[in-house]
């Protein structure tokens, strides 16, 4: 199990943001969040946590919760 605090950290780090991110961001409100972040977070979490996820899953996240449940069901 990956706590929030890691998580977000992760996320931030991936996005090279400094930007205040937590569950309730939503993703179209982060300026560094793409379609290329969204394959950079299937790798990141593949790497890291060793979880598998579907591209479509990930498509369709809209919070920064979203993702975390991604983690979190695996």
């Amino acid at each position: 199990m990956v706590s929030q605090e890691r998580f977000l950290q992760d996320l931030k780090e991936l996005l090279e943001t400094e930007a205040d991110i937590n569950m309730d961001t939503d993703l179209l409100d982060i300026d560094e969040w793409d379609s290329f972040s969204a394959v950079s977070f299937i790798e990141m979490i593949d790497q890291k946590y060793k979880i598998k996820a579907e591209p479509f899953t990930v498509a369709e996240a809209v919070l920064v919760e979203d993702l975390y449940s991604i983690v979190e069901k695996a």
